[in-house]
């Protein structure tokens, strides 16, 4: 049993590490890294919530039979209350956390709750596995890094809105975004069952979309530690090099309260003028 539940947490305490390296900076505290974490723990029986709900209503289809019933699965029993749920825990742990200063805090916390759902999830799928191992290495290498993929998407789009961007397309795709991955990742995976002699194709695409989730993930990370340089860069001296500017289209946040003085405390005093009045006479 514990080596089952460690072979399903490794995978995800290794992508919190390395989100956490990103953030080396100036990194949240542990403590609330933890914290967001489990509320991704939480968001598991959120999502158990919905999907009875969705269920009653008629839209779960237990047993697809057709690439229709894949896609309607996909959707309702997956992706929509899946992302539903973590972004519902994530706005719960934000809304009042002083620590959320920055912009790559957004992905950070939300990759944070991916992970807490994504371990959970893993959890859950090695012990009804009958070759668990297998099962792990494959999840480890696939359904672990996509959660955490969508997390960062979510994370990105909630900082541009958190920090100014008010415009309607950045609140939809905070959810949109995360959702169509989603659906697009098991609407394949639920497609491999119905059809067999297909699994080559499938299997390409899933690589395909990995590759696409590892680059759109980088870049994401990239502008939004572009942007906070920008904001904690202090102006510039005469003959010194500009600072960044932040990617087009990513409003510029006042800087954290605590810091509001930072840039007056690094200006070097003025030389101080001599006085006219005790100069020698000629």
């Amino acid at each position: 049993m514990i080596l089952i539940i460690a072979t399903a947490l490794l995978p995800v305490f290794l992508l919190g590490w390395w989100i956490y390296r990103k953030d080396s900076a100036r990194p949240e505290p542990l403590n609330l890294l933890f914290k967001a974490f489990f509320y991704g723990v939480g968001s598991t029986f959120v999502t158990v919530v919905i999907v009875s709900f969705l269920s009653m209503l008629g839209l779960v289809v237990r047993e697809p039979g057709s690439f229709a019933d894949a896609v309607s699965l996909s959707l309702f029993g997956a992706a929509l209350p899946e992302e539903t749920a973590k972004l519902l825990m994530l706005w719960l742990f934000l809304r009042k956390n002083k620590f959320y200063e920055e912009y790559l805090d957004g992905i950070v916390y939300a990759a944070c709750v991916g992970l807490g759902f994504a371990g959970a999830e893993n959890i859950l799928y090695l012990l009804q596995s009958e070759d668990w191992m297998l099962t792990g290495i494959i999840r480890a290498l696939t359904a672990v890094p996509a959660h955490f993929a969508m997390a960062c998407a979510m994370g990105y789009f909630y900082s541009k809105r958190h920090f100014g961007d008010r415009g309607m397309l950045t609140a939809v795709c905070i959810l949109a975004v995360p959702i169509i991955i989603h659906w697009t990742w098991d609407a394949l995976a639920f497609s491999q069952g119905i059809y067999p002699g297909l699994w080559m194709v499938f299997n390409i695409a899933f690589v395909l979309l990995i590759y696409f989730l590892y680059k759109s993930t980088v870049r994401r990370i990239a502008a939004l530690q572009r942007i906070d340089e920008a904001r904690f860069t202090p102006p510039p001296f005469p003959g010194s090099v500009t600072p960044p500017q932040p990617p087009v289209g990513m409003p510029m946040p006042p800087l954290p309260p605590h810091d509001e003085n930072a840039q007056a405390r690094i200006v070097p005093p003025s030389p101080p003028v001599p006085d006219n009045d005790n100069s020698p006479q000629a």
